[in-house]
C-alpha cells in the first residue's frame, strides 16, 4: 500500500494567502499584494513584509481548510496511508492540531507528524510547496505543489492542483506494475528527459515521417529553433487559460495551447512534443498520451546545464535536482537511448511504424 506525506501550509490550508490579506489590511498596498508577489522561498522584494506575520497568532487563527482540500485528503485515504506533515512553530502546535482535528475528525492522530525535519520522513510520495523540502526529501517520489515562490525550480515532478496529483498517482501506479501504454494514433507522443537529451532534434526527425506532427509551442524566451513561438511575458500571463500545460525553465515560461492540440488530434496522427514530465502527465489527463523518456548520461546532463545561459543560482538548482530528474524515467511508459538515430528508430517501433521509417 502506498504511503503519502502531505504538507499542511499552502497545500492543504492556505497560509501565505492569509498573510497577504493581513498585510493588505494593515498597509493598504496599492495595488494590493497578491501571491504572485512572492517570487522566491526567501520571500524578498515587495512581499517581504508578510514575513512578520509568520510569528503572529492571528495568522494561525485565520487559517482554514477549503472543501476541496478536505475532499482531496478523503479521496487520497482511499488510495493508501496518508500522513499530514507540518513543521509549525512549537507555540502554535496546539492550535495546528486543533485545526487538523476540526477539518478531519476521522483522521488518525498517529498519522499527524508535527515539528520535525521533513527530510527525515520516509514515504512513497511527498507533496510539498517548499523547494528545500522537496530537494531534501527522502520520499521515493517527491512532488512539488506549484506556487509563485517555487517556479524557478525545474526538472522535478510538479503539479498545479489536486486533480493533476491524482493523474500523477495513476502514472506512478502504472509504472509499478509495468502496465505500458499502447501507442495508437491519434495520440500524443511526449518526449521527456533532461537537458542535452536531444528531445528537439528527435522531434524534428520524427516529423519527417508523415505519421507525426509537432504542435506549436510558446515561450517567453527569445528563440530561433523553429519549434517555439516567442510571446511576451504579459501575453503569456494574459492567455494562461488557453494553455493545456505550462512550465518554467531557466526563468522563461513555456506552454502548449488547447486549440492547437485539439486541431492536430483531428488529423489522426501522432502529436510529438518535447515536454517536461509534469506537462506530459497534464496532457495525459485529456488526450491519449504515451510518455517516452530520452535517456542521457549524468555527464552530458551536467555539461548541458553548465553551458546554459542562466544565472548561477538556477544552474545550482538544476544540478541539485538531477537525481530526482533521473528518477522520472521510472514513471515513463518507455525509455529510449539519447542518440538521435537510436531514439527515432525505437520510437517508430513503439508506434508500430518501423516499416514506414523514412531513409
Amino acid at each position: 500500500m502506498l504511503t503519502f506525506g502531505i504538507d499542511w501550509d499552502d497545500v492543504i490550508a492556505p497560509f501565505n494567502d492569509r498573510a497577504i490579506e493581513m498585510a493588505n489590511e494593515e498597509y493598504g498596498f496599492d495595488p494590493p499584494l497578491t501571491l504572485e508577489d512572492i517570487t522566491s522561498w526567501e520571500n524578498t522584494g515587495r512581499a517581504s513584509v508578510i514575513r512578520k506575520y509568520y510569528d503572529d497568532p492571528r495568522l494561525y487563527d485565520r487559517q482554514y481548510v477549503p472543501e476541496e482540500s478536505k475532499a482531496f485528503i478523503r479521496r487520497l485515504m482511499t488510495k493508501g496511508i496518508v500522513y499530514i506533515v507540518t513543521a509549525a512553530y512549537p507555540q502554535y502546535m496546539t492550535r495546528r492540531m486543533e485545526q487538523i482535528r476540526e477539518a478531519f475528525p476521522d483522521f488518525p492522530e498517529e498519522n499527524i507528524i508535527m515539528g520535525v525535519q521533513k527530510s527525515m520522513i520516509h514515504v512513497d510520495i511527498a507533496l510539498d510547496d517548499g523547494p528545500k523540502n522537496i530537494l531534501k526529501s527522502n520520499a521515493r517520489f517527491p512532488v512539488l505543489m506549484r506556487k509563485p515562490w517555487n517556479t524557478e525550480l525545474t526538472g522535478l515532478l510538479a503539479v498545479n492542483n489536486f486533480e493533476e496529483f491524482f493523474v500523477l498517482l495513476d502514472q506512478i501506479k502504472s509504472s509499478m506494475i509495468e502496465d505500458r501504454v499502447e501507442a495508437k494514433r491519434p495520440a500524443v507522443v511526449a518526449l521527456v528527459g533532461p537537458s542535452g537529451s536531444n528531445k528537439n532534434s528527435i522531434t524534428k526527425e520524427l516529423c519527417k515521417n508523415d505519421a507525426f506532427l509537432a504542435p506549436r509551442a510558446y515561450t517567453t524566451k527569445p528563440v530561433t529553433d523553429g519549434i517555439h513561438i516567442q510571446i511576451s511575458p504579459e501575453e503569456f500571463i494574459r492567455d494562461r487559460e488557453s494553455f493545456i500545460e505550462t512550465t518554467m525553465y531557466a526563468g522563461y515560461a513555456y506552454g502548449t495551447k488547447w486549440a492547437d492540440i485539439s486541431a492536430l488530434m483531428e488529423q489522426e496522427r501522432y502529436i510529438v512534443m518535447p515536454i517536461d514530465l509534469s506537462g506530459a502527465i497534464a496532457m495525459k489527463r485529456h488526450y491519449p498520451t504515451v510518455i517516452i523518456f530520452c535517456k542521457c548520461s549524468r555527464e552530458k546532463m551536467i555539461a548541458s546545464i553548465l553551458e546554459k545561459q542562466m544565472s548561477n543560482r538556477e544552474k545550482t538548482l538544476r544540478l541539485i535536482s538531477l537525481e530526482n530528474e533521473l528518477k522520472n524515467a521510472a514513471l515513463c511508459d518507455y525509455v529510449v537511448n539519447t542518440r538521435k538515430e537510436d531514439a527515432v528508430h525505437r520510437i517508430l517501433e513503439i508506434c508500430g511504424l518501423y516499416s514506414e521509417r523514412q531513409t
